[in-house]
């Protein structure tokens, strides 16, 4: 399961728990129908369940691909690295050859 997914899941399930407090409070007349602040449960519920009915709607904010995914591509990029790092480190060692031959050869 991919960190997206948990997070649809968690956000469908938050948005199933606000509209069930909410209708249980409508059904039980202990939830106050007033504009400014009786209708912040439905619609955050709302909000949530659609958050996280959207497939790629979380893509941005969290990685859709398998942890096996994930740790293959690290991996690919500690490589790239190292070898980036090599060359560089070949280039600095040719290029110090390189002086100490024209130093020596300057004398």
């Amino acid at each position: 399961m991919t960190p997206a997914d948990r997070a649809r899941k968690i956000l469908t399930g938050t948005g199933l728990c606000l509209i069930f407090v909410f209708t249980v409070g409508l059904q039980s007349d202990r939830y106050s129908t007033n504009p400014h602040i009786g209708w912040i449960f439905p619609i955050t519920g709302i909000l949530f369940l659609i958050l996280g009915m959207k497939n790629g709607a979380l893509s941005h904010h969290y990685p859709d691909e398998s942890d096996e995914a994930m740790i293959h591509r690290v991996q690919e990029d500690v490589e790239q690295v190292e070898r980036d790092k090599n060359v560089g480190q070949a280039w600095a060692s040719l290029e110090q050859h390189v002086l100490k031959s024209e130093i020596t050869e300057a004398e």
